[in-house]
């Protein structure tokens, strides 16, 4: 009997037992589960509305269950705005017990449609949530034009007036207008303006919301200036430049027939990647004796042009590429460097030069940083005074011999060694040799394809520059050396079906090695000279010091000097052509790329990455005008040398080097790329002390044939146009003799922001 009830006992209890483990664990439906996601629903409405630039009434919340419909908890949920410009926070969430997720939505700042997509991985259905942006309450009123004028002949004019909110969106009640003088005009709700008489001037006011703005119109008789009631006239000189225009309107008297202007805009913005939007028109203006829209571009005839174009965006990928890789090694990089330097300092490291003949095994691996070596055996063929010469043994047949290497060995150890020593400083020798390895490989001929528009040239590769065994951030595939990779002579196209003639490869590798080496010296005294600071310089700013390295070249094996004025003449002279061919002409052409983009491009890159054709050309002639500009020539290479030697990067590098920010100076330069040698009495200050572009460009061709593009303004007709940061524009017009012109300026028909500077320049 006794055992029999103990027996019950104990069953009833481990029924309980496992009754409250169940409920515990959920299994009841009523709990959460741990099973995998299996539906996502909303858990808020799909559609709804807010004003710009605020929250969404009750966010967006989502509920995620497992396939029997019981709530997932901890599943991830991303959130992510799939249209218009707002923001969703966070844009990662967990769902709680309840197997909800939630986030608060903001709405951007754009009237209209926008969506937020709520997904889970492994659910191939997400959610979406759509809301409508509505403009929010009159905070502006816009007026445009903010002045206008009724010309003799013409009686009716029209204002775009709009209510806008703190966004820029047209917002309501729309405004009311109020003319100050009835009696002169009168204006109906769209904005048309009649003229009911003549010879005087009144305001127009728009009001809603408390807040109103107002545009001066005046009408005008005939014999009245065009310029009556808005600006005094002035008369510029021939090669006249007058800064701080107002945008408002500008006057110019015109004294002599076939008067020829420009307007000149430049955005003078701190922000890279910002632009402005620009309108401008002119009243009483005449057409152009050269009535063209761009400045027509021809082809050199006087250079040996170059059959090889260079593959930049080969380097630029390069570059980038050490952005990305050097800043995880650079610690552990200049530790260990810290102690070898006490070795040798000590005498402990005996300096080691091979031997013409040697064997040397170097990693070619032009794709990868540190790993997965190419490794190509080259042996000693020239040793001189700061170069170690190496040719690939699988080179082409039909190369250079030994006695070329050596030539080419003096001519690095005579020309570009010292040059760019001078210019930007010695570069490190962590090999402890004294020299630069000149590596002469096919692998540089692989990295072209056949009947490729570009050719890869040569490099260097700034992981070589970093220890093989170096903790933290060792690099296996470094070469540990100062050295450069460069192109092969292939005479009958062994490698991709790509001739490469003798004479073609000395000329470009000399070009080559001077651009390549101002990169050496510039990463080695970075990483090793320095001191503690960023590793690499921004792109647009080092390839701009490695053009200008390529310029030095062109002078110094010319005779030629910087501030001479150089023009078309220079090619009658053999000398002047082979080093314009050698180390020049590409800057001309990257330039070239620049002139017909001034609007778009700037010499300031848009983020430290940008390196393309027209920034590399403009940051050139930029670094030109900036040294050409200083007290003295002789203070050049100090110029230089501070570029390079700073921890500073990119515009606070050029600020420094300056001694001040470069804005003003940019748009002097920028008027000087229109101005320069266009018209005789051009102040100093615009000028490009250098170089006559507009004849060494064209062969000494007239104005029209120079690469710039402009744009050319007609009477009463609005030109518009929009302007990246450090851009500029230049708009042409003409003045009838014994008359006045008008010229304003506006931004999305408003004021122009102070950012905005104009300048007004007469060049016949």
């Amino acid at each position: 009997m006794m055992r029999s009830h103990l027996l019950r006992r104990y069953s009833r209890t481990q029924s309980i037992l496992i009754v409250s483990i169940v409920a515990a664990c959920g299994h009841d439906g009523t709990g959460p589960s741990s099973g995998p996601p299996a539906h996502l629903d909303a858990g808020a409405s799909l559609s709804r509305s807010a004003t710009v630039g605020t929250a969404v009434s009750g966010g967006v919340v989502v509920k995620v269950t497992d396939a029997g419909g019981r709530p997932v908890q901890n599943a991830a949920v991303a959130f992510a705005v799939t249209l218009g410009n707002g923001s969703v926070t966070p844009r990662l969430a967990t769902t709680d017990g309840s197997g909800q997720a939630s986030a608060v939505w903001t709405l951007g700042t754009i009237v209209g449609p926008n969506e937020v997509t709520a997904t889970v991985s492994g659910l191939t259905t997400p959610v979406k949530f759509e809301a409508t942006g509505l403009a929010g309450s009159v905070t502006t009123i816009s007026v445009s034009p903010p002045s206008a004028r009724l010309l003799p002949g013409s009686d009716t004019t029209r204002l775009k007036i709009q209510s806008l909110d703190a966004f820029g969106n047209v917002a309501t009640p729309p405004p009311t207008l109020t003319v100050r003088d009835p009696s002169l005009v009168s204006v109906d709700s769209s904005g048309l303006v009649r003229a009911l008489k003549r010879g005087a001037s009144t305001y127009i006011v728009a009001s809603a919301g408390g807040k109103a703005d107002s545009s001066l119109i005046t009408v005008l008789v005939a014999g009245q200036s065009i310029c009556t009631g808005a600006a005094a006239a002035i008369e510029l000189n021939v090669g006249q430049v007058l800064t701080d225009v107002s945008g408002l309107g500008v006057c110019v008297h015109a004294s002599s027939p076939n008067s020829e202007y420009a307007l000149v805009p430049f955005y003078n913005s701190s922000v890279p990647t910002s632009t402005v939007p620009i309108e401008v028109n002119g009243q009483g203006i005449a057409p152009l004796s050269f009535p063209v829209t761009t400045l027509r571009p021809i082809q050199p005839s006087f250079t040996t042009t170059p059959t090889l174009v260079p593959d930049d965006d080969f380097e630029s990928r390069l570059r980038e590429r050490e952005r990305t890789e050097m800043p995880k090694r650079i610690a552990g990089a200049r530790s260990w460097m810290g102690a070898r330097r006490d070795l040798i300092a000590s005498g402990a490291l005996a300096q080691t030069v091979p031997n013409v003949g040697d064997i040397l095994k170097l990693n070619a691996n032009f794709t990868d940083f540190c790993d997965n070596p190419d490794v190509r055996v080259g042996r000693v063929v020239a040793i001189t005074d700061k170069a170690i010469v190496v040719a690939d043994t699988m080179n082409p047949a039909g190369g250079f011999s030994d006695d070329d290497y050596r030539s080419i060995g003096v001519t690095f150890d005579t020309l570009i060694d010292p040059m760019d020593r001078a210019a930007f400083g010695a570069p490190s020798d962590i090999d402890n040799n004294g020299h630069e390895i000149l590596f002469f490989t096919r692998a540089v001929n692989e990295k072209t394809a056949q009947g490729a528009s570009s050719v890869v040239l040569g490099l260097f590769y700034s992981r070589d520059l970093f220890p093989k065994t170096a903790s933290p951030g060792p690099c296996a595939g470094s070469n540990f050396a100062e050295m450069f990779y460069l192109l092969v002579p292939d005479p009958d196209g062994v490698i991709n079906g790509n001739k490469r003639s003798k004479s073609q490869v000395v000329t470009f590798t000399n070009g080559t090695v001077a651009h390549e080496y101002q990169h050496l010296i510039n990463a080695s005294r970075r990483m090793y000279v320095n001191g503690a600071g960023t590793a690499t310089e921004e792109a647009w700013l080092n390839e701009g010091l490695s053009h200008i390295a390529e310029e030095l070249g062109f002078f110094r094996s010319s005779g030629r000097a910087p501030r001479q004025n150089l023009d078309a003449s220079g090619f009658n002279d053999p000398l002047f052509v082979s080093a314009f061919s050698t180390f020049e002409n590409n800057n001309f052409n990257r330039y070239k790329t620049y002139l017909a983009r001034t609007e778009q491009q700037s010499p300031i890159g848009s983020d430290i990455f940008d390196d393309d054709l027209p920034t590399r050309g403009a940051i050139w002639n930029f670094l030109r005008f900036a040294a050409d500009h200083l007290p003295s020539a002789s203070q050049e290479n100090s110029f230089w040398f501070s570029l390079v030697n700073t921890k500073a990067t990119g515009v606070a590098n050029l600020t420094a080097a300056l001694g001040a920010a470069p804005n003003s100076m940019l748009r002097d330069w920028a008027i000087s790329v229109f101005l320069d040698d266009d018209a005789p009495n051009v102040d100093p200050r615009f000028q490009q002390p250098s170089w006559n572009l507009r004849s060494a460009m064209t062969n000494g061709g007239t104005s029209l044939a120079f690469p710039l593009a402009t744009r050319i303004l007609s009477d009463n007709v609005t030109s518009s146009t929009t302007l990246v940061a450090n851009g500029v524009s230049f708009f042409r017009f003409s003045v009838p003799s014994s008359q006045d012109a008008l010229v304003s300026v506006t931004s999305s028909g408003q004021s122009l922001p102070s950012t905005v500077q104009l300048a007004l320049v007469r060049v016949r």
